[in-house]
């Protein structure tokens, strides 16, 4: 007999719900946009309905199901079930997600981040399939990780950790402590493009939006980079160096295998990988020099759902 699991994604901007029996491939994948506007309960009430519908849709038994894992887009805890907070969607304060979906769906659940689960379906059946130790960092409009040893994800003392977006780096310019995330996040890579043309500074990312400033992204930053645009080889080289120091002390107080990065911004090309690479290269422990790899993730978007699956079937 074949089991399933199901696994969810309830993100900022979408939540997913798949099933999969193993591996790196879902059978299915429905997605829907969230309403930031509705808070929490709306995504409630479109979530509700969404795992039986998938499972009318697939003929996939109830009896058939092993369980449910979530991916949340914030920090939980995972002993107690709990969301702590989401920083964009109001109504997660301190929510019994695991015990709702469990009343509302009858199946065993396990909740867990969003981040550290994707690092997971990366450590047993993407980019780091056969390695012991992974670090996983996920790089879109935030900045998130996760610790996977032995095919376990650490979780702290249940409150999550590899929290590396909340790691303090030099300001590339100022020199001041920042958090990882304020300088290398897509949104980061996009608010620094902005300070620099307001101040002054030429670049062809003002032709790239047509002068307008709110429509600049990390896609267009690195866009210009690629037409050799000062400006932006300037951005794109303070986020490499940045987040090099940050992965190269990963590789210094864990040394994982690989250190597998996802999210948008790892969807740019050999101008940012040849750079980041090299920055790693550069501050790496001695002992360490031919012992480290940095490798895009495998699994795109439907990540956090294979983890969600591999999860509900662990268990």
């Amino acid at each position: 007999m074949t089991r399933y699991g199901i696994g969810v994604e309830i993100g900022g901007t979408k939540l997913q719900v798949g099933t999969g029996h193993g591996g790196s491939e879902l059978t299915r994948r429905c997605r829907k946009k969230v309403d930031p506007s509705g808070g929490a309960q709306r995504i409630l009430q479109d979530l509700t309905g969404m795992v039986p519908e998938l499972l009318q849709e697939t003929g996939i038994s109830r009896s058939d199901v092993a369980g449910v894992g979530i991916g949340f887009g914030g920090p939980v805890d995972s002993k107690r079930g709990y969301t702590l907070v989401s920083h964009q969607i109001d109504g997660w304060d301190s929510f019994p997600l695991q015990q709702w979906a469990q009343e509302q769906w009858e199946f065993p659940t396990r909740i867990q981040n969003d981040a550290s689960l994707a690092g997971y379906a990366e450590a047993i059946a993407g980019a780091g399939k056969g390695c012991e130790r992974v670090f996983y960092i996920t790089i879109g409009s935030g900045i998130g990780g996760g610790w996977i040893h032995k095919g376990i994800i650490d979780e702290g003392q249940g409150l999550g950790a590899a929290e590396i977006g909340h790691n303090w780096v030099p300001h590339p310019v100022t020199g001041k402590p920042e958090k990882l995330e304020w300088i290398c996040s897509g949104w980061s890579i996009a608010k620094r493009a902005v300070e620099y043309l307001e101040s002054g500074k030429p670049s062809v990312i003002t032709n790239l939006v047509n002068g307008n400033l709110e429509e600049i992204s990390a896609e267009i930053v690195y866009k210009a980079a690629e037409m050799d645009d000062p400006l932006a080889l300037t951005i794109l080289g303070e986020t490499c160096e940045t987040l090099g120091l940050a992965i190269a002390n990963v590789f210094a107080l864990l040394h994982p295998e690989k250190v597998i990065i996802g999210g948008g911004v790892s969807l740019m090309g050999d101008l940012f990988w040849d750079r980041l690479k090299d920055a790693v290269g550069r501050r790496i422990f001695g002992p360490f020099r031919d012992s480290w790899c940095i490798a895009r993730a495998a699994l795109g978007e439907d990540v956090v759902v294979v983890g969600g699956v591999l999860l509900a079937l662990s268990g």
